[in-house]
């Protein structure tokens, strides 16, 4: 699921419309149309975080297959702080993180 499905789920869990979602949020409806309408079009990291502030849930869990719920407080630091490292330092944080497990 994408996250414009995901947030059109969740959308509909609270029976709002688009409209509605956009208002919530703090953005324009014209935004939330694009997501819908245009299949490139892809919620800003700031939409989104407005969006699940609207929505009442977590911007982890939005991007998660898993529901915040299903992790720990621990792993959600985890999951926060390895979203903010550069993409060319991934694979180191992935590499010391399997070290410090043997």
């Amino acid at each position: 699921m994408n996250i414009v499905e995901k947030i059109d789920k969740l959308r509909k869990e609270k029976r709002w419309t688009k409209s509605m979602l956009a208002t919530q949020a703090g953005i324009t409806p014209n935004t939330v149309y694009n997501w819908y309408n245009d299949k490139k079009a892809t919620p800003t990291r700031e939409s989104i975080e407005n969006v699940c502030a609207a929505l009442g849930v977590s911007v982890i869990s939005m991007y998660a297959d898993v529901e915040a719920g299903d992790l720990t407080a621990e792993e959600l630091e985890l999951l926060e702080a390895f979203r903010k490292v550069p993409d060319k330092k991934k694979g180191v944080a992935i590499a010391t993180l399997k070290a410090m497990c043997e």
